[in-house]
């Protein structure tokens, strides 16, 4: 978690903030974005994610209200020749492309806010960086979710 509060221009005030168990608008552009993605679909590839290399999946945020999953992913995910994360079925990139620049809303850890929580906690892998979700994995899990979704459907 400790990375993600270092995106906000005060660290200790995300903290103090969370240790009262209030969410925290988190900007996104500079380290991250975020692909939002309907609950359902979301979740599906979030399983497949986690069934394949748990280790290599960064921060999902479940947002109840909105009926959405919010996964972060590098911020490069927007130059020319990213991979292949489409938008159309509800999905959406969330990132520095948009004027003013995004937040996200992060709960506090452990805890569910403003209809908010983590499926997948914001953590870094020892002698590196945060860890964030690969775009390619992500849009392969995508494409595997959205067999058994069109199934039950």
């Amino acid at each position: 978690m400790r990375w993600i509060a270092g995106l906000t221009r005060d660290p200790e005030g995300t903290w103090l903030a969370w240790a009262r168990g209030h969410a925290v608008p988190v900007p996104l552009g500079t380290f991250a974005e975020v692909v939002r993605i309907p609950a359902p679909m979301g979740r599906a590839a979030v399983a497949v994610l986690l069934a394949h290399a748990p280790e290599l999946v960064g921060p999902v945020i479940v947002d109840e209200w909105a009926g959405a999953v919010d996964i972060f992913v590098p911020s490069d995910i927007f130059v020319p020749g990213a991979p292949p994360v489409r938008q159309g079925d509800d999905v959406k990139l969330i990132g520095r492309c948009q004027d003013p620049p995004p937040v996200v809303i992060c709960p506090s850890p452990g805890r569910r806010a403003v209809g908010r929580r983590w499926l997948c906690p914001p953590r870094a892998l020892p002698g590196h960086c945060a860890v964030l979700t690969d775009p390619h994995r992500l849009a392969e899990a995508l494409a595997l979710s959205r067999g058994p979704l069109a199934a039950a459907g």
